[in-house]
């Protein structure tokens, strides 16, 4: 038997591995998520915490601020110069 952690509050790849530790599985509240568990914060967890199960049971939990799915993207600062400014000819045709 496991005994469920307490997984609200925590970063959710803290929470898989906590998880993953007690001898539990982590899942999304929605299974068919491209997303995997790894970004965001768990604000809440069914079952409960503290509830025994057997292991390797699944344990449901709901992740908000995961961020942007697409990726991170750093502002180009400072802006390229375009060809106009730079005063070279314009080669195009």
């Amino acid at each position: 038997m496991a005994v469920v952690p307490d997984f609200v509050g925590k970063q959710a790849l803290d929470a898989w591995l906590s998880g993953y530790d007690a001898g539990l599985m982590l899942q999304g509240s929605d299974p068919d998520s491209p997303h995997p568990l790894l970004n965001g914060v768990v604000v809440a967890q069914l079952p409960a915490p503290g509830t025994r199960l057997p292991r390797w049971s699944v344990v449901i939990v709901w992740i908000a601020g995961g961020g942007d799915p697409a990726g991170v993207r750093e502002p180009r600062r400072p802006l390229p110069d375009h060809l106009e400014d730079q005063g070279e000819p314009d080669h195009r045709v």
